[in-house]
């Protein structure tokens, strides 16, 4: 039976089929997601159905969640469910791509968080009625954020809302800032659209006095008088937190300087004051100086664009005599003239620990008025100085310099030996360019040492800024030059060309004449 039947061809004789290789799709490998991806996709896409996510699900697949979720979601929810910086990240740079981090606490859900309350309120319109589904949704996203909103920044409030929802519910907020009005009307501009009513400091005095983590309070541009400071030191008298207080560009007189001064008082901690752009004037200003003086916590005075005049100013520098805390003070734009000049002698010569004085824009030194005055002092140089020039046997620091002014002489040394003043402005002051520039020089060689910056190196790299500036300015010269070269050069050949017109003219004509 063996040799009778046929035997079968072995497994090992079969032909083996030939598969074609394809070496593109074999470097391209597609694998479907796997269960997990496809669940955390399906979490993300319904992710506020779902409660207590971070209990159930690890850190790595909550990350995965968030960076799938949707940058639209409503804010409350956001707010109250997502704690994952990387998502605010995202979703901050969508919507507000120039947002600086640093300026929000370095988080980028307090970043967001702020800015969104901020336009929400700069977007509320005038007339607002409570119960309205727009206050609703604010007051919503107030309580929603309440924990992450550290500070406001309103440039425009157009409406007089009161704004006791947002101080109540925010137990963080220590800086705000409001300014109440428009910015952007066109033609439909009305009076009544700027500035703070009486109504709005009634309401800001209740919340600054309710409030118990607010320092920083800034109230600029709002048209704030006498009458309105009166209404606000309901609340600001009981600020005893704040450090920073700016009332600019406002129009606060001398009764209204004469009550925020009391807030220099012990009893409180104001470490900057800001009263630039107002209407005190000299009883406004020795109020100042006179809380001033007893003062030991204000560390920056502002009194710049002010009618403070010589008569108020002389006051401050003297009560400035006796305060030890101030380093930072602006009388610019204040019309003080020479007559001031020895009291704030006298005050750079007591005092020290100013840092930094900005007087200019001030006519400290007018010869023309001088000299119509009839007494015009006697020139000061090296060889005579003044009788109060502090020189106790130094070199005198304006050697080759003549000055005009024996007062301004002395104004100019005291700056240049008091060793706190690091910072000084003096343009548009009327000096002399040279003496200008060996002052600013002192103090600034003096800014350099205390910041362990070598004034060799600085001068050296000045020098070759100047020279760079100096090969610029030659070369447009030289480039302008050539331009007019050029153009007497096209100049002069027009009456060339025009002569040989003429010349060519009176043959054509004899040529008509034969041809006729």
């Amino acid at each position: 039976a063996a040799l009778g039947c046929k035997s079968s061809p072995s497994p090992a004789g079969m032909l083996k089929p030939k598969h074609i290789r394809f070496r593109a799709l074999e470097k391209v490998k597609v694998r479907p997601r796997s269960l997990v991806q496809i669940c955390l996709q399906r979490i993300a896409e319904n992710f506020l159905q779902y409660d207590n996510l971070t209990a159930k699900l690890g850190r790595k697949q909550l990350e995965d969640i968030y960076a799938m979720l949707d940058l639209d979601m409503p804010l409350p929810e956001a707010a109250l469910r997502i704690s994952d910086e990387n998502y605010w990240k995202r979703r901050t740079q969508a919507k507000h791509p120039n947002a600086q981090v640093e300026r929000h606490g370095l988080s980028w859900k307090q970043t967001y968080l702020e800015l969104e309350l901020q336009q929400a309120l700069e977007r509320v319109p005038i007339t607002v009625e409570y119960g309205n589904p727009e206050l609703e949704a604010l007051k919503q996203q107030v309580m929603a954020s309440r924990l992450y909103i550290y500070q406001l920044h309103i440039t425009q409030f157009p409406s007089h809302l009161d704004l006791s929802f947002i101080f109540d519910a925010l137990p963080a907020l220590c800086t705000f800032s409001i300014t109440y009005g428009n910015k952007r009307l066109g033609m439909d501009y009305e009076r009544a659209m700027f500035g703070m009513k009486i109504s709005d400091a009634q309401y800001l005095a209740r919340d600054i006095r309710v409030s118990q983590t607010l320092v920083s309070l800034s109230l600029p541009c709002n048209m704030i008088d006498d009458e309105l400071v009166k209404v606000l030191m309901g609340g600001l008298s009981y600020g005893h937190m704040l450090t920073h207080l700016d009332l600019s560009h406002n129009k606060i007189g001398d009764r209204g300087a004469r009550r925020l001064a009391s807030l220099l008082d012990p009893d409180y901690c104001l470490q900057a004051v800001d009263l630039s752009d107002n209407q005190i004037h000299a009883n406004g200003c020795m109020h100042l100086g006179a809380h001033l003086a007893e003062n030991i916590t204000c560390q920056v005075l502002n009194l710049r664009l002010n009618r403070c005049e010589d008569n108020g100013v002389s006051h401050l520098f003297q009560d400035m005599c006796v305060n030890k805390h101030l380093q930072s003070l602006n009388i610019a734009c204040n019309d003080l003239t020479v007559r001031c000049l020895p009291y704030l002698n006298a005050m750079l010569a007591e005092n020290g620990t100013l840092i930094e004085l900005d007087v200019s824009a001030n006519p400290l030194h007018q010869e023309e008025e001088e000299a119509a005055q009839g007494a015009p002092a006697p020139e000061q140089t090296m060889s005579s100085p003044p009788e109060d020039s502090l020189d106790n046997g130094e070199d005198d620091l304006l050697a080759g310099l003549q000055v005009s002014s024996a007062q301004l002489a002395v104004f100019a040394k005291c700056v240049m030996r008091s060793p706190a003043l690091l910072r000084v402005d003096l343009r548009s002051c009327g000096l002399p360019p040279e003496l200008h520039q060996r002052v600013s020089t002192a103090v600034k060689h003096r800014e350099l040492i205390a910041k362990g910056i070598p004034v060799e190196a600085y001068e050296r790299a000045k020098e070759v800024a100047e020279a760079e500036e100096a090969a610029a300015a030659a070369e447009e010269e030289l480039a302008e030059g050539e331009e007019e070269e050029g153009e007497e050069k096209v100049e002069e050949k027009e009456p060339e060309t025009e002569k040989a017109d003429e010349t060519e003219k009176p043959e054509g004509e004899e040529e008509k004449k034969d041809g006729e």
